[in-house]
């Protein structure tokens, strides 16, 4: 059965919630990634933030990028998993939060990895393969 530690991107990128938007889009720039797991000080994820709420929350608002802090876009809800969670759990949380990017954390909130819909997706043809392998047998 897999699961979150068989399908995430180990070391994710993150960002402190103090950085400024400016900060969170040249980061993504640089390693030409659409989100970025936030972390407080400690480390602990907070949340993920990706270019589309960059782009409504600030852009489409008229707000300076580098004026604005990460922490101020960012929803209060977060949807972590941790690395056992079965992917069947995760595409259902996916399914019902509505939330795309999905941090991994160890048991007391620190980064491990990211799983995104992408991801997932990587998985169908194997899975539908093996859907079709056992309708065969029976």
């Amino acid at each position: 059965m897999l699961k979150a530690s068989d399908i995430m991107v180990p070391n994710p990128i993150t960002i402190n919630m103090d950085a400024t938007i400016h900060e969170a889009i040249k980061l993504m720039e640089r390693h030409n990634i659409a989100s970025l797991v936030v972390v407080n000080e400690a480390g602990i994820v907070r949340g993920v933030i990706t270019a589309k709420d960059i782009v409504i929350k600030v852009v489409a608002k008229g707000l300076d990028p580098k004026l604005v802090k990460v922490s101020e876009i960012l929803s209060n809800i977060v949807t972590v998993v941790e690395p056992d969670t079965p992917l069947k759990s995760i595409v259902n949380l996916i399914l019902g939060t509505g939330h795309g990017h999905i941090p991994v954390v160890n048991n007391v909130g620190k980064i491990l990895g990211i799983i995104t819909v992408d991801d997932i997706l990587k998985y169908v043809p194997e899975l539908l393969e093996y859907v079709e392998m056992q309708s065969k047998s029976k």
